[in-house]
């Protein structure tokens, strides 16, 4: 079943639209709340507010977008409004992955280092850039994906994110950041 087709059985009230939704998309919608929160409690709360959000709003959506894209911005912004009421992006958690295991103890070591440094660096950008970086290089989305997430242009989100990169790259002292060191 296509994702437009169990929007349709949702709006009705049939009740295998939105579990068919919350089966696809929960866990997707989970971790992009938690790469943007980095606490898995508050990303499992900020999950459920945005199913909630999303299907109080299903009126909105228009089938000719994504659904996961549109989820995706739900979640985003719904990230966003948590951070704000914290006012601390210092009780922030963390965004590692861990190693896997063909990482010996050295090279560990060096990415755990490594991920330190890009986790401070990032909390020195603003909101909008962290969620670009976030959505683009630890959520895998491709740049067209991050801008429908967005609400932009493709065109945008390009210029956005090669300025989120170079915002990362001056907070990191200068390195030049590519794709593959985020």
């Amino acid at each position: 079943m296509q994702d437009a087709e169990a929007v349709a059985l949702t709006l009705r009230g049939d009740p295998r639209g939105p579990e068919l939704l919350l089966t696809r998309y929960q866990m997707d919608v989970y971790n992009v709340s938690l790469r943007i929160l980095r606490n898995p409690a508050d990303a499992e709360d900020a999950t459920q507010d945005v199913f909630l959000r999303a299907f109080s709003r299903l009126h909105q959506y228009r089938p000719t977008q994504p659904f996961g894209a549109w989820l995706h911005g739900i979640a985003r912004n719904r990230c966003l409004d948590i951070i704000r009421s914290r006012r601390s992006l210092g009780e922030l958690g963390v965004l590692d992955r861990p190693p896997t295991p063909a990482e010996d103890v050295e090279a560990a070591a060096i990415a755990q280092l490594t991920s330190a440094r890009v986790r401070a660096a990032l909390d020195r950008l603003t909101e909008r850039e962290r969620s670009l970086l976030v959505l683009r290089y630890w959520e895998d989305l491709s740049t067209e994906a991050v801008a429908r997430s967005l609400a932009m242009t493709e065109g945008a989100a390009r210029v956005a994110l090669l300025r989120a990169r170079r915002s990362l790259a001056a907070a990191l002292g200068g390195e030049e950041v590519g794709g593959d060191a985020l």
